[in-house]
């Protein structure tokens, strides 16, 4: 499985949104270690459950924002995170019901690397920029 490294071709210019990213990436790094530790089915358990729930905070913060904002593009953006929250949950199951298979591997790996550094790069970053083009400081208080 691949890490993902983070640099500034990812950020989205808000730094909240920005620091959470980062630590989003992290703990999908941290799967990636349990998984190839083949430590057993509690720790990558417990660590895909932590990224199913900073995954939540860190929606919840990006849709605040937008509601804040009176972003245009609010509702795309949000079914593309119901989707991303669907998928950790699918994951998670298959995970606890066949635990450590090949198959599982693949679909964190292309799933979720994929999709956050997609996510980033084109959708989140189309907010950033209207926040930016917008002149809104966005800060989380």
């Amino acid at each position: 499985m691949k890490k993902i490294e983070w640099d500034d071709s990812l950020s989205v210019g808000i730094d909240v949104i920005d620091g959470q990213h980062q630590r989003w990436i992290e703990h999908f790094n941290s799967v990636v270690d349990a998984i190839e530790s083949r430590g057993g089915h509690a720790p990558v358990t417990r660590t895909l459950g932590f990224l199913i729930d900073y995954t939540d905070l860190h929606f919840s913060t990006e849709e605040r924002f937008m509601t804040q904002t009176a972003y245009p593009q609010i509702a795309g953006h949000k079914a593309k995170h119901e989707e991303l929250r669907t998928t950790v949950a699918n994951l998670i199951g298959d995970f606890e019901e066949e635990g450590d298979t090949p198959a599982l591997e693949q679909a964190i790996d292309t799933f979720l690397g994929t999709w956050l550094i997609e996510h980033i790069k084109s959708t989140d970053q189309l907010f950033g920029a209207f926040v930016k083009e917008c002149g809104i400081v966005l800060s989380e208080e």
